[in-house]
């Protein structure tokens, strides 16, 4: 059985990702409780761009960047 449907995300986390061009690359990211995002997922695709580190699944992005 999927681990989706043991372990289902809650509707209300959804609300918080939302998708931004960062550097010219399509990023699904999520706000913390500073306003930061942080990556979730990279949406490009371009090969390069999943070997660039300021774009890892994890990484924190400053919202006065934007």
């Amino acid at each position: 059985m999927p681990q989706e449907l043991i372990f289902q995300t809650d509707e209300m986390e959804y609300g918080k990702q939302t998708m931004i061009d960062y550097g010219g690359v399509p990023l699904l990211v999520e706000m913390d409780d500073n306003h930061d995002y942080r990556v979730i997922r990279i949406m490009s695709s371009d090969p390069c761009d999943y070997l660039d580190e300021r774009y890892c699944p994890g990484t924190i992005l400053s919202n006065k960047k934007f």
